[in-house]
């Protein structure tokens, strides 16, 4: 049962009894819908990333981009932080989420105005990039409120609309992208120096949709605690946002705590399995399209979209399995975590280029500036890349259900480690693991494919997926204590 709180403190909050056996489903499906939102607009700019920079600037490179998008990460990383602290010591997700919609609008103008800059246009696009992250770091807050409107028993239902939310997303920007393909760049101007065409229209649909996020989130969100804490929210609404005899406090409360810090570092540690082929996919599918196979800008976010599409059709019908037939509690989520996890790391087995499953490289033209150039890559003359669309297929046919199961399971067995606490901040160290992961992984993923091409890479990938499911696997009988 959920009662509102003082009206001396938080007019609009409501307080939420200390057992974990109550769910209020309207906040959570709120909590989903502003995540989608503000998942939106990363999806719509994602396929287009590396063609448009390389349309309007020749001097862009792979290893640029992935330290463009790696810089994205940084910054979304840092801000991930000081949102969760920020709401921790606020007692608030709205504020937090409706300061990020801000920084979102200001990069998508400066996206929009792009025309505007007569060179070095690659340095605003990462600017861009930069602002986008940081804005989406403040989604971090969510997780902690979704563990605060859940009981246990609910709590995998809760995450999954979350992650639903989010492949919703996927679903929508690829679709946007589609819809207005046949406008090349640099298609029309809608005032001097603002155009319209095949990379800015989802920009536009993005700028109109986060400043309606601004308005949704002051009038349907509203701010929850733990009855526990009611007493304590006036005094610390007094205290400083940070202080070292507040860090020295919190440090001392933790270490009193009855937390299973083993199984919170091994959460965090495989993380990185979550994240890892998705960050790979982002930062390294449109370039191996434009390069390997020598698609044009405009067929690499076609192709692009329509498989991020069929990634999210199919992950949404994973999702809804978990929110609707309760798959969270039929399924032990620890093992299908586990499962999930090497079925990633066969992704890159299976597509690695073989002689049976490959074909020659395409070389570079300078007219369409797509094609594996020699300046830039030493490997072209002697390499091959598997079928595209072989390639695709056993992505959708693996990582569409895996993906978005590895994320649920994770978050679900993470929050049950941690318990009947304010899980903000824990939540926030989760979305930071998160982000080391996206700010080296897209540096590393381009500098092995500028170097070596892209089969020494799917070798080290695979190693990686297969040694953190051991890791898994050695604690998976304790993780299950906590499950059950």
């Amino acid at each position: 049962m959920l009662e509102k709180r003082r009206p001396s403190v938080k007019r609009d909050s409501l307080v939420v009894p200390d057992s974990e056996d109550t769910t209020n489903w309207r906040l959570i499906i709120v909590a989903g819908i502003v995540s989608a939102l503000n998942a939106v607009e990363n999806s719509v700019v994602g396929i287009g990333e590396w063609p448009y920079m390389k349309e309007i600037d020749e001097d862009a490179t792979a290893q640029f981009f992935g330290m463009a998008t790696s810089a994205s990460k940084c910054g979304h990383a840092l801000f991930a932080l000081v949102f969760s602290i920020w709401s921790y010591k606020t007692h608030s997700v709205k504020i937090p989420l409706m300061a990020s919609r801000l920084i979102a609008i200001v990069a998508c103008l400066i996206y929009l105005s792009i025309e505007y800059v007569p060179s070095g246009k690659r340095y605003v696009l990462g600017s861009v990039y930069i602002l986008l992250g940081i804005a989406n770091s403040a989604t971090t807050v969510l997780r902690g409120y979704i563990a605060m409107c859940s009981s246990t028993k609910d709590r995998p239902r809760a995450f999954a609309v979350i992650g639903l939310s989010i492949i919703v997303s996927i679903v929508v920007g690829p679709t946007l992208q589609l819809l207005f393909s046949s406008i090349a760049y640099p298609g029309y101007e809608i005032v001097h120096g603002m155009r319209f065409h095949i990379y800015s229209a989802p920009i536009w649909f993005s700028f109109i949709l986060t400043t309606f996020t601004v308005f949704f989130i002051a009038f349907f969100m509203q701010d929850v605690h733990r009855a526990s804490t009611e007493s304590k929210l006036e005094e610390e609404e007094n205290k400083p946002m940070f202080s070292m005899e507040q860090f020295k406090e919190t440090l001392n409360k933790l270490k009193r705590s009855d937390l299973d810090w083993r199984l919170i570092a091994v959460c965090l540690f495989v993380k990185i399995a979550a994240t890892f082929s998705h960050a790979t996919m982002q930062s390294l599918m449109s370039i191996l399209f434009m390069v390997q196979y020598g698609w044009t800008g405009t067929e690499t976010v076609r192709m692009g979209s329509m498989l991020m599409v069929g990634f999210g059709v199919g992950s949404c019908v994973i999702l809804l399995l978990y929110i609707f037939c309760k798959l969270g509690q039929i399924l032990p989520q620890e093992k299908v975590f586990l499962v999930c996890t090497i079925a990633s790391g066969c992704v890159y087995l299976i597509t690695y280029p073989f002689d049976f499953n490959s074909q020659p490289v395409i070389m570079y033209n300078e007219t369409t500036h797509a094609g594996c150039n020699p300046v830039e890559y030493s490997w072209c003359e002697n390499a091959i890349a598997v079928n595209p669309y072989f390639f695709m297929v056993i992505s959708l046919i693996i990582s569409a259900p895996s993906i978005p199961m590895m994320h649920t399971a994770l978050d679900t067995v993470y929050s049950r480690i941690l318990g009947n606490v304010d899980q903000s901040v824990a939540q926030g160290a989760m979305t930071i693991v998160d982000d080391i992961v996206f700010m080296v992984t897209p540096i590393f993923t381009t500098t092995m494919f500028t170097l070596l091409g892209v089969g020494p890479l799917w070798i080290i990938k695979s190693a990686v997926f297969f040694a953190i499911a051991t890791v898994w696997f050695l604690n998976i009988k304790k993780i299950g204590s906590h499950m059950y």
